[in-house]
């Protein structure tokens, strides 16, 4: 039995078997929290009861010949889903749960060796969803058929046969892309109204920190004092707090995102005086982001307050107002500002750029302004 330590922090424990009816050598896996001596006794003992489950499918017919038991989807998606679970965040467990609901509706009782791609095809054609929606649906299903594949319970991945229409870019759906941020301007409508509302105003100076630092929510509210350097201005990004049902004062956090999430950042003067502020009427004697009751701001009380504020905005057109827009606003303020790409990446805690250069640069009225003056000045 080996192991080796994975990017979350925890261990991956590793051991191989001969399969005789396959004649070749096979592997199965367990992910514990550590590498302790207790931890390695659970692993080889989850890893015995594996090699003993899958040497147990091979049962005796009444021919005395090796038959194989077959498994249900249902039972190959619990025991993908323990595995599974152990590798990603709780928000990104209940994601990918609510995606299997209907594909589970479907297939559960049925034998997996049987699902072939056209049934998924058509589940995935039949079902109301976007394109993206449906592609990233496609995501999920081949992870789970490609565990199903190496433990050994189906030979082909049925995910390799479906084929689904392309993500077609229209006007609209670039259009929708580039709206999903707010500029200068209409953030200081928005800032205006919400601290007009003297009961909202720890609210609002949360909606105005996350629009001048480019946090993601889940950040913002995992930040505690021991993260803020007030002698430097910087600030450190060590954490992020689950948010999928848990409120009030219960927290749990989480390890960022991903391995660059890991950030310091620096903040301006009117950060500073927001978190002053949050320290002057201390209601949380760790975290900053609290409420007037020290309680973690809800996100749903957030993102409900904030989309009521953006109604009253003059150009407001189809957008759909959320949270992460204030993300995407400062990401675009920062490419308006002409901040090289790479610091920008750094900045907000992006290993891609193409992330950024795709999703993030929306071309602004002053940059199209700028880009034009310049056009008009250029001279053979």
């Amino acid at each position: 039995m080996f192991y080796k330590k994975l990017e979350s922090g925890k261990y991956r424990f590793f051991e191989k078997f001969y399969d005789k009816k396959a004649e070749k050598w096979r592997q199965v896996t367990v992910t514990l929290n550590s590498k302790s001596r207790a931890s390695h006794s659970e692993a080889r003992t989850r890893l015995n009861e594996k090699i003993e489950k899958i040497e147990s499918t091979y049962l005796l017919d009444e021919s005395n010949k090796i038959t194989e038991r077959v498994f249900t989807v249902q039972e190959i998606y619990d025991e993908w889903r323990s595995i599974r679970n152990e590798e990603i965040k709780p928000s990104s467990v209940i994601s990918e749960e609510k995606g299997f609901v209907k594909f589970l509706r479907c297939f559960s009782n049925r034998e997996i060796t049987s699902i072939r791609g056209k049934d998924i095809q058509d589940l995935l054609m039949k079902t109301k969803l976007t394109s993206s929606t449906r592609i990233l649906r496609r995501t999920y299903y081949n992870l789970f058929f490609k565990y199903a594949c190496t433990v050994g319970y189906i030979k082909d991945n049925p995910m390799n046969n479906v084929v689904l229409p392309k993500n077609v870019k229209t006007l609209s759906s670039i259009q929708k892309k580039q709206n999903k941020f707010l500029d200068k301007y209409e953030m200081k409508q928005i800032l205006k109204i919400s601290y007009g509302n003297g009961r909202y105003f720890r609210r609002t100076m949360v909606y105005e920190f996350l629009f001048l630092t480019g946090l993601r929510i889940g950040e913002l509210l995992a930040l505690q004092w021991k993260d803020i350097d007030f002698e430097n201005n910087l600030l450190s990004v060590r954490h992020t707090l689950n948010i999928q049902g848990i409120q009030g004062r219960k927290r749990e956090l989480l390890s960022p995102k991903t391995i660059n999430s890991y950030r310091t950042i620096s903040i301006n003067d009117r950060c500073v005086e927001i978190l002053k502020e949050f320290k002057t009427d201390l209601k949380d004697v760790d975290f900053v982001f609290v409420d007037d009751r020290g309680r973690t701001f809800s996100r749903i009380t957030l993102v409900g307050y904030f989309q009521k504020i953006c109604s009253n905005l003059e150009n407001k057109n189809s957008r759909s107002f959320t949270l992460h827009m204030l993300r995407h606003s400062h990401i675009s303020l920062l490419v308006e500002l002409g901040v090289p790409i790479k610091t920008i990446m750094q900045r907000v805690g992006h290993s891609d750029e193409k992330m950024i250069l795709q999703v993030y640069s929306h071309v602004t009225e002053k940059m199209e302004t700028d880009l034009i003056e310049k056009l008009n000045n250029f001279v053979l």
